[in-house]
């Protein structure tokens, strides 16, 4: 009799759970086809992994005239996923004793202004309340008019301190590219070499990430998604921008390429911390600062239950990609377009059903 009671509760616990995960699936399936009700969405891939559950869609389009499908291996921009990469960097150089996240701004770029007030922990929180060049109307403009231009660092620099600073450091937080580009230098300064040698040193090599890399120029290798932006004089309404800028402006804040499968890989990587010592570690994951629904640590932000990550925008790709280490799960969903259609709020949603906000 207690063989049979067990034998009972065995089935009914594997029809529950194989019911529960068809429950998700399909509500995932009907969040993910509600998006394309939107005009302006393009294309999407999106990955659910956790543990031995997984579910990866490719939605839509890559390439809006011939009408390609989207693949679920497509590269893609990244955007500021990309400070991640740069802030793992910079947390390795402090653990080989090359840099404090408390040494103070000017003992590298001496002439800086205040920079005896800021320091590299401050560039890496976003507490340094310095000015985001990409968001001046300036920069927009140039972005549309001069899109082959090639950008240099200190452009750059000397672009966001023609305004005002936001406040005085370490009073508020504010996020900004000209942090992440500061931290780019440095580390160019330290190590002698480009930031995009280091980071496939020191992170895609070592993971075996086969399509990711720190981009130049107009052009993204593999095979890739295009991206789009909203145009009204564009027949579908939507102007193919994949090659249209020189990444040159983003740099160690947003020129990175990927696709989803490097991605799982990095992601559980910088969730558990593996990139540094376990004490870089604790400085990275304090999060200390508001961020929307999120809170923002050195180059990294928490949102729902525990899940660590970020997300990115840049013209024609927008991606949230967040990973928990307890429970081993990750969420990334890419929109091949850049416009007030978010993968953000996909994704939790997505969150919402599987328990995880």
């Amino acid at each position: 009799m207690a063989k049979k009671i067990f034998t009972f509760l065995f089935v009914f616990f594997i029809s529950a759970s194989t019911f529960a995960q068809k429950s998700f699936e399909s509500e995932f399936e009907r969040l993910t086809d509600s998006i394309f009700t939107n005009p302006g969405l393009p294309g999407m891939i999106v990955s659910y992994v956790c543990g031995d559950t997984k579910w990866e869609r490719a939605k839509g389009y890559s390439d809006l005239e011939k009408k390609t499908p989207m693949k679920i291996d497509n590269t893609y921009r990244i955007g500021s996923l990309t400070k991640t990469f740069t802030i793992s960097v910079l947390l390795q150089l402090v653990d080989e004793g090359k840099i404090s996240l408390e040494d103070k701004l000017s003992k590298f770029l001496p002439d800086f202004p205040n920079g005896n007030n800021i320091t590299i922990r401050m560039l890496a929180d976003m507490r340094s309340g310095l000015y985001n060049y990409s968001e001046a109307p300036a920069f927009d403009d140039s972005l549309e008019f001069r899109p082959k231009k090639v950008w240099t660092n200190q452009e750059l620099i000397d672009f966001a301190l023609t305004f005002s600073t936001y406040f005085a450091p370490n009073t508020d937080f504010h996020y900004s590219n000209t942090n992440t580009i500061l931290i780019g230098m440095i580390i160019e300064k330290l190590t002698n070499s480009k930031l995009s040698d280091e980071v496939s040193k020191r992170i895609i090599v070592p993971l075996g990430l086969k399509n990711t890399y720190m981009a130049s120029g107009t052009k993204i290798k593999g095979n890739y998604s295009h991206g789009y932006m909203k145009d009204s004089t564009a027949s579908s309404g939507l102007k193919d921008v994949t090659n249209f800028n020189d990444v040159s402006w983003a740099g160690a804040a947003g020129d990175m390429v990927s696709d989803i499968n490097d991605i799982k890989i990095y992601l559980r990587a910088l969730g558990k911390g593996l990139l540094y010592s376990e004490k870089m570690k604790n400085e990275r994951t304090k999060f200390e600062s508001p961020l929307g629904p999120a809170k923002y640590g050195i180059g990294l932000f928490l949102v729902g239950k525990g899940f660590v990550g970020h997300n990115g925008g840049i013209p024609g790709f927008t991606n949230l990609s967040v990973y928990n280490p307890e429970k081993d799960c990750s969420y990334i969903v890419m929109f091949n377009t850049q416009s007030d259609i978010s993968p953000d709020r996909l994704c939790m949603r997505l969150m919402q059903v599987a328990g995880d906000w």
